[in-house]
């Protein structure tokens, strides 16, 4: 008996080919607020916020502690005065708007307003004592002292300014004043009262314009 022939088993079907693709690593997302480390990325010192302001106060106090109490020095000795106390001021004006500039477009930390309420308040406490001290001065017969009062007054006023731009170099500036216009009385009351303009204004002048220049020396603000 004859065997009849098997059909052919079916065969399964290839897998289709497809070209070979290598696949890129997954780009991981960059996480919200990082920033990417490049090089020299970091913020490079400057001064401290509020600096720029009390600069420029305490450099227009000191010209003009300059202009006033040097009226009495001898010619060349009032241009020497005046053209150091106006090259100091020029170098303050230079150095608080460039860097007032750089600071433009970054953002400010939380109540960093330096003509806040407290800033305003400071500014017409010490105008009644500098006009109303020196009106007294004058009713009790000492004209002279007022320079020495306006640098009490200038320096106790610092010691506030210190505290509200958070400057405590303001601290050691509002001190060193203070004790200059505490001499010029001194000098006064023992019969050196030529010593008083110079102890209580030109000195005072050229403090208030070196401290403003101090103040807008950078610090590291990291």
């Amino acid at each position: 008996m004859t065997q009849s022939p098997q059909p052919p088993r079916p065969q399964p079907p290839e897998p289709p080919h497809h070209p070979q693709v290598t696949e890129a690593a997954p780009t991981v997302p960059a996480t919200a607020g990082t920033v990417p480390a490049t090089a020299g990325s970091e913020v490079p010192p400057q001064p401290a916020d509020g600096a720029e302001i009390g600069s420029l106060i305490g450099g227009a106090f000191g010209l003009v502690f300059l202009i006033v109490n040097s009226a009495g020095f001898s010619t060349f000795g009032r241009i020497a005065v005046l053209v150091l106390g106006v090259a100091a001021f020029a170098g303050i004006l230079f150095l608080a708007f460039r860097s007032l500039g750089r600071r433009r477009g970054r953002p400010r930390p939380a109540g960093a307003n330096p003509f806040s309420r407290s800033y305003w308040i400071i500014v017409a406490v010490e105008a009644l004592a500098l006009f109303g001290g020196a009106k007294l001065l004058s009713g009790l017969g000492y004209p002279e002292l007022g320079v020495a009062w306006v640098s009490v007054v200038v320096g106790t006023h610092f010691f506030a300014l210190g505290y509200v731009f958070k400057l405590r170099r303001f601290h050691v500036l509002a001190i060193v004043v203070t004790l200059l216009g505490v001499a010029g009385f001194v000098a006064y009351f023992v019969s050196a009262p030529a010593f008083t303009p110079v102890l209580a204004g030109v000195i005072p002048g050229f403090v208030l314009l070196a401290f403003g220049l101090w103040a807008l020396a950078p610090v590291d603000q990291r």
